[in-house]
């Protein structure tokens, strides 16, 4: 597998994806919402959602980017603006721009309908904390349990449309030198299978991939799609009647959704079969 490495992107429509036979023609981008904080858990938002949004690369430069593209300019008058759901959910930064109610509601509107017009798959994976931390004396880390879920469900998805032997790129948002290299080694950790977690393991070297970290002012229309559902997503495991306009949206583009730890108080897609060892009630328990 070649060496993961950081790319520096100056506009929004130009992902630079190395074309050569050996890459699939599959992008995936990954964002968060909640947080892998386990000593201070918020009981308003005990969980941490991460979600791949997988999309053809031709659709992604003929339609998820000249779409987001598109949506900007009309309520921005540029596309130099990087969207988050935080920013606008509060009209703040850019989205300060929306300054009344009704601006606000139209611009949900026209990404709405953005997104259900694109075509991807969803790979999301949510960590109960507050049940992670009931369950084990010595927890697992949330985001590398929920990484480790997403990538083997991904493996599953790549095995049945992607050539043996050709790369898929993973984009992360960068968090700086320090943190993505210490995520790239992770990630690379677990597709070598370094650090099994589980009594199975996923062969990722038939369907490898390649983590990329791009900086935030990139301004990526697909770290930002995948940034605009990951709070839905994880909305809708909280509470399975808060997102119903957003999840008719989203529902048939769901290829997997895990829950860990499944103890039926968060809302089930899939419950999965990943088994831990040692088992949750053994002596040797994390």
């Amino acid at each position: 597998m070649p060496a993961s490495h950081t790319i520096d992107l100056t506009h929004s429509t130009a992902l630079h994806v190395a074309q050569t036979p050996l890459y699939s023609d599959t992008v995936v981008f990954i964002d968060e919402s909640g947080d892998a904080n386990l000593t201070t858990v918020d009981p308003r938002f005990p969980i941490l959602n991460l979600v791949c949004v997988l999309v053809q690369k031709t659709h992604y430069f003929n339609a998820v980017v000249p779409g987001l593209s598109r949506l900007k300019q009309r309520f921005f008058q540029t596309d130099d603006v990087v969207l988050h759901d935080s920013d606008l959910r509060r009209m703040q930064g850019a989205c300060s721009l929306l300054r009344t109610t009704d601006t606000q509601a139209a611009c949900q509107a026209a990404i709405s309908d953005w997104i259900s017009a694109l075509e991807f798959q969803i790979i999301t994976a949510c960590i109960d904390k507050e049940a992670l931390v009931r369950r084990y004396a010595h927890p697992f880390d949330p985001y590398d349990l929920a990484i480790r879920f997403c990538l083997e469900r991904m493996s599953q998805w790549l095995a049945s449309r992607t050539p043996r032997g050709h790369i898929t790129q993973i984009c992360f948002e960068s968090r700086g030198k320090r943190q993505d290299r210490q995520a790239d080694l992770e990630f690379n950790a677990i597709l070598a299978k370094q650090s099994r977690l589980g009594t199975t393991s996923t062969d990722f070297s038939t369907h490898p991939m390649e983590a990329l970290f791009i900086p935030k002012h990139a301004n990526v229309a697909g770290l930002q799609l995948a940034d605009l559902i990951a709070r839905p997503l994880a909305r809708h495991c909280l509470n399975v009647d808060s997102q119903q306009p957003v999840m008719k949206i989203l529902q048939p583009k769901l290829y997997a959704h895990k829950i860990f730890p499944h103890t039926g108080r968060l809302n089930q897609f899939t419950a999965g079969k990943t088994r831990l060892s040692p088992a949750a009630k053994g002596s040797q328990a994390p």
